[in-house]
């Protein structure tokens, strides 16, 4: 899983740039692995646990960093 931290609109569209020009150069898993480091945005990884399970969401491997601010770090086991 990448490390999980906030990140600055800049750096997100740096991420996203980078994985585009990857999809385009028909590099997907590379590309998804760059667009995995992004945060996840709370509401969609809520709805992930709430629906298919902590373990699930993990083993996704996104960045819960904005989640877990929103939330608190121990949301994924309550």
């Amino acid at each position: 899983m990448p490390q999980d931290r906030l990140m600055t609109m800049e750096e997100e569209a740096v991420l996203i740039l980078k994985s585009h020009e990857l999809r385009k150069q028909g590099k997907l898993e590379e590309a998804e692995r760059i667009t995995k480091q992004m945060p996840l945005q709370p509401y969609l990884a809520k709805f992930v646990k709430d629906h298919l399970g902590s373990d699930f969401l993990l083993n996704l491997g996104w960045n819960l960093a904005e989640a877990n601010a929103e939330y608190g770090p121990d949301w994924l086991s309550k």
